[in-house]
């Protein structure tokens, strides 16, 4: 039986956000890849493309005023997602962004997208809410955080 669903190859190169309704580019971070960080089939891992989101959106977090230790408003994903578009493979070192999407009253969405030098190797779309850890449950966006993010 055919698959119904093609893969379709990426053949431009493309140096604008990935997402059309993300805003600039908040924060980036280069990272090597580890030895560790790759598979049975030589290429990375795909959890460790988590992980790369994760390093960059803790990192913009903190630059951004978002404490997440020792408070009890905490930001705290809640929806993430990676659409993979080409194999990484050791030896290499990603660039990570990281930019905002829609401020909703309690979710802020973030679109990440993940280099290899000039090529988009993946690009990942995750929901963060902000969360009274006491209450456990989901707040309002803190104001001051807000306006960090509208700044466009």
């Amino acid at each position: 039986m055919e698959s119904s669903k093609q893969v379709v190859p990426q053949t431009r190169n493309v140096t604008a956000p990935y997402f059309a309704n993300s805003g600039p580019v908040m924060h980036e971070v280069m990272m090597p890849v580890r030895w560790g960080d790759m598979d049975a089939f030589a290429h990375v891992n795909n959890t460790i493309y988590f992980r790369f989101m994760e390093q960059c959106r803790i990192e913009w977090f903190l630059k951004i005023g978002a404490h997440i230790e020792k408070s009890d408003v905490v930001p705290m994903l809640v929806g993430a997602d990676c659409r993979f578009i080409r194999a990484i493979k050791h030896p290499a070192t990603v660039r990570v962004t990281i930019a905002v999407g829609d401020v909703g009253p309690k979710v802020v969405q973030t679109f990440h997208e993940i280099w290899v030098e000039d090529t988009l190797c993946a690009v990942g779309d995750c929901k963060i809410v902000w969360m009274s850890q006491a209450a456990n449950k989901a707040i309002a966006l803190p104001e001051e955080i807000r306006a960090r993010l509208m700044v466009r």
